[in-house]
């Protein structure tokens, strides 16, 4: 995945400028009535960008930690960044670089992430973010359904293959959309689902 890595990095002040162009909110219609409703904890944003997912359960009250491997994009968004999350460099399969603590999270979110992930890095990938997820915690995966960009590789993904995983992994996964979601970004050819992922 060093390639993305890269090209995030290179284009740090296009991308933290295009995923802050939307609320947060907005893009997560499909679980956000979840924050309304859960008691707050630690929260865990792989891949997370611009930071405007982590900055927006910061202010639900959420501690998050925040792991973005894009150097540029990275520094960009801390030097934007709420006081409640706690920004590192780490990256799927292995996560090495998270902080010590905490052990667990009660919300894992990968926002348009697990499409950068070749189809062998996922079982090592869920299975670590399965050992990071509390025992009453809930984790939200996007799938992208798209074309590739060869600047930043995309893989095929399915819920299918996700639900596998999961099931492997002692998790269950639900899809929150039976028709795929518009894009947030107004691309016509990209539709996205939501996957939430429990434990057993």
């Amino acid at each position: 995945m060093s390639i993305t890595i890269k090209h995030y990095s290179a284009k740090a002040q296009h991308y933290f400028d295009l995923y802050n162009s939307v609320s947060a909110e907005s893009v997560h219609t499909d679980w956000k009535a979840f924050l309304q409703q859960a008691k707050t904890g630690a929260a865990l944003d792989v891949g997370a960008g611009s930071g405007r997912d982590a900055n927006w359960l910061a202010k639900h009250g959420w501690k998050v930690v925040a792991a973005e491997p894009a150097d540029e994009l990275r520094n960009l968004a801390k030097a934007h960044s709420h006081n409640s999350v706690t920004w590192c460099n780490a990256s799927l399969p292995a996560l090495t670089a998270l902080p010590q603590t905490p052990k667990t999270f009660d919300l894992i979110l990968l926002s348009a992430v697990w499409m950068h992930l070749p189809k062998d890095e996922r079982p090592p990938a869920l299975k670590r973010l399965a050992a990071l997820l509390s025992e009453n915690g809930v984790m939200y995966i996007s799938l992208r359904f798209g074309p590739n960009d060869e600047a930043r590789p995309m893989h095929p993904v399915s819920y299918e293959e996700l639900a596998a995983l999961a099931q492997i992994n002692g998790l269950t996964a639900r899809n929150l959309n039976s028709v795929p979601s518009e894009d947030g970004l107004n691309r016509d050819d990209v539709k996205w689902v939501t996957v939430e992922v429990v434990k057993v």
